[in-house]
């Protein structure tokens, strides 16, 4: 799916980060030697019928809006990775996850692709989970990198 060209899409006010102290307070810190995603502005998991989702992009997005933000102006990188089941720490592969959605500055992408890539969970609790992308700019996508990402209520 190609993106929009300014005339066709509405300029979106950009929504506050949430990886600023006071919201990442109820995160444990990314262990040591894991760099956090650059330019991060949201990270965010949420419950979804049995499963859960994560939501990581360099804009501002309210609880449950999906990375792939068609009707914005403007490249974006952003990431939704919908799960089944509620995720445990450990490697997953993006095979195992029932719906990922791609936002990079020439594309976006749903449903399909990161075939190389991983996501390693650290914690998953009821206030954040926290963990890292690999191989996900190999593969095509946004990012590489740990990430903090509060629990929201849609």
């Amino acid at each position: 799916m190609g993106l929009p060209s300014c005339d066709q899409c509405e300029p979106q006010p950009e929504l506050p980060s949430n990886q600023d102290a006071v919201s990442l307070e109820g995160c444990p810190p990314l262990p040591e030697g894991v760099e956090p995603i650059e330019g991060l502005v949201t990270g965010q998991i949420f419950d979804r019928f049995d499963g859960m989702v994560l939501t990581l992009s360099d804009r501002g997005l309210a609880c449950g809006e999906p990375a792939a933000q068609s009707g914005r102006c403007g490249p974006g990188r952003g990431l939704t990775v919908g799960f089944v089941e509620e995720p445990t720490p450990g490697v997953w592969s993006f095979g195992g996850t029932s719906y990922i959605e791609l936002e990079t500055p020439n594309s976006i992408t749903v449903g399909a692709g990161l075939r190389n890539a991983s996501l390693e969970f650290f914690t998953v609790t009821d206030t954040c989970a926290t963990g890292r992308l690999v191989g996900v700019e190999d593969d095509g996508g946004p990012f590489d990198g740990g990430f903090r990402a509060p629990r929201c209520t849609p």
